[in-house]
């Protein structure tokens, strides 16, 4: 009998890269998938990543990119992405010229399923992995640490995970997208958090101009998770007291880790 080789299936070795990479989980998938047809599910997976993936990438913007000597500006592009089941991964190259537009991008990704009523939370990771949509690969440490500190959360939050607390990293990030905040976690799991969150609700204001809180108010209707949203508002209302931390030094205690990141520490 002749075999048949599955001309789709690749069989070139994936490479291993440096990746800035971010999991995004859906609350309450299992009542969404009970309530709504698959079409639906599709059609909002589909038109999510449209909104806060693909379509801000259609606008020409540069980055700025710090380097220890100055700097410089950047054209970035579109973070990679997949979706399977509750879960959605974005990923790029941890490379300078990267990393501020993909946090930028997860900020956009919390923003517009809020606004869709659907709530996330995730994680923001770095390291060495295999990140292949087309071949299927998915590999490394990255992907367990941002597991772990996903599903430890008691929020709709993004959280920098241990790895992601890297200088060079977190230089590249405009004050704007991240803030100094102890994200609530399941006990078992704070070991895998770290203090610095993204700041999404500064995102939302800056494109709805108004506090998410009232947003937030609104879905917090299931008792399964009302804690999750009530500890969403309290940090949408810390942001916005918050507002433009970055802008005065005077208010930032001397042992946080943002004031701590220099110029000098950009070199990747």
């Amino acid at each position: 009998m002749e075999i048949q080789e599955n001309e789709n299936v690749s069989t070139v070795k994936p490479e291993i890269s440096r990746f800035a990479f971010a999991m995004f989980d859906v609350l309450g998938f299992s009542r969404w998938v009970q309530s709504e047809s698959l079409k639906t599910i599709l059609d909002s997976y589909h038109q999510l990543i449209e909104r806060a993936v693909i379509e801000p990438s259609k606008k020409t913007s540069l980055s700025a990119v710090q380097t220890p000597e100055g700097m410089l500006f950047a054209v970035g592009g579109p973070p990679s992405y997949a979706y399977f089941s509750d879960t959605i991964l974005l990923w790029c190259p941890l490379i300078p010229a990267a990393v501020s537009d993909f946090v930028e991008r997860c900020s956009d990704m919390m923003c517009e399923a809020l606004a869709m009523n659907i709530p996330l939370r995730g994680a923001i990771t770095l390291g060495e992995a295999v990140l292949d949509r087309k071949a299927n690969y998915f590999i490394g440490r990255p992907i367990v640490e941002a597991s772990n500190l996903e599903k430890g959360q008691n929020w709709i939050g993004l959280t920098l995970g241990e790895s992601a607390i890297w200088s060079p990293f977190l230089v590249q990030l405009h004050g704007t997208s991240i803030i100094e905040y102890s994200p609530p976690m399941k006990e078992k799991f704070q070991k895998y958090a770290s203090p610095i969150v993204v700041d999404w609700p500064r995102r939302w204001r800056d494109n709805h101009g108004d506090c998410p809180s009232t947003k937030l108010r609104e879905l917090n209707i299931n008792p399964d998770y009302s804690s999750y949203w009530e500890n969403t508002i309290r940090f949408a209302e810390y942001s916005l007291k918050k507002h433009d931390w970055h802008k005065r030094p005077e208010e930032i205690p001397p042992e946080a880790i943002l004031r701590l990141v220099t110029r000098v520490e950009a070199k990747f």
